[in-house]
């Protein structure tokens, strides 16, 4: 998608010849470091380790002691009878199969709070990016992520603007999440 706007984008530069690129005014900003650096991207990292950290380190502890098991059933497997190394092993797969699905689980709800997140940034990343472009007159807008942008002069520059615009949009929006439902914690779900 962002490799056929930049051809639509030189194709249009290439058809138009020079005296449009003359008149058009063109902002380029870093989808990445505004991301990173937003509020919003700031409280998502905490929403994150709120909703999800304690689980993670549950899971992580249960993972280890699975691990000790293994061992310990590993070296005793010698000394134990038939019946009660089968017994063992038997508790250990149940042990294990139950672990990984509850992993699985954990993954999943992330990965789904992650994409509705990311979505919801996006969405406020396109409404700064048609802000800023307004207030600075600007014609074109490029994310340098994107690729296609080799150069630039600083006066093309709307960074600061951007990361700005999607902190105020983020407050503008109450400082929370355009979703209904993002796992983790009932009571630290937002509509």
């Amino acid at each position: 998608m962002i490799r056929m706007c930049s051809l639509v984008l030189a194709a249009v530069l290439m058809f138009a010849g020079t005296s449009f690129s003359a008149d058009v005014k063109i902002g380029i900003f870093n989808s990445e470091s505004v991301v990173m650096d937003s509020d919003a991207a700031k409280a998502a990292r905490k929403k994150m380790e709120s909703d999800f950290g304690a689980e993670k380190r549950q899971l992580e502890s249960q993972g280890k002691d699975l691990q000790k098991r293994a061992e310990q059933l590993s070296a005793q497997a010698s000394s134990l009878s038939e019946k009660a190394r089968e017994e063992k092993a038997n508790d250990f797969m149940k042990a294990r199969r139950a672990y990984e699905e509850k992993a699985r689980n954990f993954a999943r709800r992330v990965e789904n709070t992650n994409a509705q997140i990311r979505q919801s940034m996006a969405q406020q990343i396109y409404q700064a990016a048609a802000n800023v472009a307004k207030q600075k007159g600007l014609d074109l807008v490029l994310d340098a992520v994107a690729g296609g942008v080799i150069f630039t002069v600083p006066q093309m520059d709307i960074q600061k603007d951007m990361l700005a615009e999607v902190n105020r949009i983020w407050k503008a929006n109450g400082s929370r999440f355009s979703t209904s439902s993002t796992g983790g914690d009932s009571k630290s779900k937002r509509k």
